[in-house]
């Protein structure tokens, strides 16, 4: 490894969390809520949140009645999800591309464009086998990514915002297969710039990436209402199965 992955810096920075403060439960419950409705899953299945961050989506997912472990490589996310521990509720700090300490799970969730991260594509298909491994067999894997036919059609090269005396400037880029978020910070204890990059997966990608994986695809929706995808949609959301 070169240099030091940008996550490893940035997801644990407050001004993380505060750029991103508008990420709220009402948005974990809607994707939820849809996907409960989707796959019925039996009382008492378990589910795994790969890339879990703070535990949004696992807290309200184990307070419908659901056995969950989350997993993220971000200390501080994991250390303030772990205040809301139960018997049934359960997060671990681990790299995903590592395998998994959780086994024989019903369903596995990666949502909220929690994929794309890493420099290569074999990165990512090790993730995807330690999903897969992660699964019952014939478990059911969610995966939510943006759709970059979409991302490229609304493309914003240059923001600015600022929030609670902290300003940003927020320019983008695309370079070959990855789209960078350059964010520079600047407050009166700090002045500083983080990126953010993910790989220009299209659903295509997507699909042989899984597929190599050991999964089947069943369904593709393009939103949280789980209406069906299209070229404009903003979100692939991919229902598989555990081959």
């Amino acid at each position: 490894m070169k240099n030091k992955e940008w996550f490893r810096t940035w997801f644990d920075t407050k001004y993380y969390h505060l750029l991103y403060r508008n990420r709220n439960e009402g948005e974990a419950h809607r994707i939820i809520d849809a996907l409960l409705h989707l796959l019925k899953p039996p009382p008492n299945s378990s589910f795994i949140d790969v890339a879990c961050g703070k535990g949004r989506h696992s807290i309200y997912l184990n307070s419908r009645g659901y056995e969950v472990c989350g997993l993220d490589l971000s200390l501080n996310s994991i250390t303030k999800a772990k205040k809301l521990e139960s018997t049934t509720l359960n997060f671990l700090h681990h790299d995903i591309r590592n395998p998994f300490p959780i086994q024989d799970c019903d369903y596995a969730l990666n949502l909220f464009t929690s994929f794309g991260y890493f420099d290569s594509v074999e990165e990512h298909v090790k993730m995807l086998k330690n999903i897969r491994r992660s699964l019952k067999s014939s478990g059911t894997f969610v995966l939510d990514y943006l759709n970059v036919s979409r991302v490229m059609q609304d493309f914003c090269p240059m923001a600015e915002e600022t929030i609670d005396g902290v300003k940003f400037t927020i320019s983008k880029a695309v370079d070959g297969n990855r789209i960078t978020k350059t964010i520079n910070v600047q407050d009166a204890e700090f002045s500083g710039e983080f990126k953010e990059q993910v790989m220009a997966f299209t659903y295509d990608n997507l699909c042989e990436m899984m597929i190599e994986s050991g999964f089947v695809i069943q369904d593709t929706f393009g939103d949280y209402e789980l209406n069906r995808f299209a070229t404009d949609s903003p979100r692939v959301i991919i229902i598989a199965q555990r081959r």
